[in-house]
């Protein structure tokens, strides 16, 4: 499903759902093929940690239970990249910075594509 900061629209309902029946959740593009990169809500994330942007937009899709996600990586480098998200521990401010520039759905959005 996508899913990422910018679009939450699986929270609303689906998310919940799937988590309680066990289903777990396969994110694709969790960083909206880069659309995210360069937000100043994202850069100060990941400045506070010490990481790229990147690292932070998939940190904030794994963050919770039963997601997973499957980022693009087209070279070693990449990949090593990506791993530095599983290092990434958003804490509360974290959240509620990336809420506030990134708002969650505040009812049931339709499934979106790319």
């Amino acid at each position: 499903m996508l899913y990422n900061l910018g679009r939450r629209g699986i929270e609303a309902d689906l998310l919940p759902r799937l988590r309680g029946q066990g289903v777990p959740v396969m994110a694709y593009s969790p960083i909206e093929q880069a659309r995210l990169l360069g937000h100043p809500a994202l850069a100060a994330v990941a400045a506070r940690h010490g990481v790229d942007e990147a690292a932070v937009a998939l940190a904030w899709v794994l963050r919770g239970p039963g997601v997973i996600a499957i980022p693009k990586a087209g070279t070693a480098e990449h990949v090593l990249a990506n791993r530095a998200a599983l290092e990434v521990r958003l804490d509360d401010a974290d959240l509620a910075a990336l809420d506030a520039a990134f708002p969650p759905p505040r009812g049931p959005v339709p499934l979106e594509m790319l």
